[in-house]
């Protein structure tokens, strides 16, 4: 089948195959091939490639595949464009692995059949599955679950050690309300006996 956009022409050589793989951010996992000479990366709907991220300009990067390169420029975005964590003020030549930054988003570039790279292979995040259906409620790595529990657990802790010392405190204070108000009668022998 003829392949107009991989046609040599007299400009440069054929559009070899390479894609952006996104690392980091909300599209995580996700893949953009860059099918044409010239694509452009941003928020704006239709564009290219479409950044699901709020720190991305509408049309924030551009890349084009030129003298049998492909560069990657800035479209004057107010976030700038970072190139392996640097940020460019000028075209910049994209090597395979290149670590992309726009936003919040980190996309790494990948070129088929780079000598030496192996393809970019999103980290593998457990989905977690709820109800009778098994519907995915999110792809977020289980450590954050484990890191909301863990704060639960040590707000309960902290309010029962509160609760306990308070007990105590008015037992020390005023006896006599204690147990007038509760019904128990304690004395400070008591509390001394297994607080002490």
């Amino acid at each position: 089948m003829y392949d107009k956009e991989n046609e040599p022409t007299i400009m440069g050589q054929a559009l070899p195959k390479a894609m952006f793989v996104v690392r980091q951010g909300t599209q995580a996992g996700m893949s953009f091939p860059l099918t044409t000479r010239q694509a452009t990366l941003g928020r704006e709907e239709g564009i290219d490639i479409v950044l699901q991220d709020p720190e991305s300009s509408r049309r924030h990067a551009r890349v084009n595949w030129h003298k049998g390169e492909f560069v990657l420029e800035d479209l004057g975005s107010t976030n700038g464009t970072f190139v392996n964590g640097v940020q460019i003020t000028k075209s910049q030549i994209l090597n395979p692995g290149d670590s992309v930054g726009i936003g919040q988003t980190t996309l790494v570039f990948q070129m088929v059949g780079a000598a030496g790279l192996p393809p970019y292979q999103a980290p593998q995040q457990t989905p977690i599955y709820s109800g009778p259906t098994g519907q995915i409620l999110s792809t977020k790595n289980e450590n954050q679950m484990l890191k909301y529990s863990l704060y639960g657990f040590g707000c309960l802790l902290l309010f029962c050690i509160c609760f306990i010392v308070g007990i105590i405190t008015w037992v020390v204070i005023d006896p006599q309300l204690f147990e007038d108000v509760t019904g128990f009668h304690l004395t400070l022998t008591i509390i001394e006996t297994y607080f002490a």
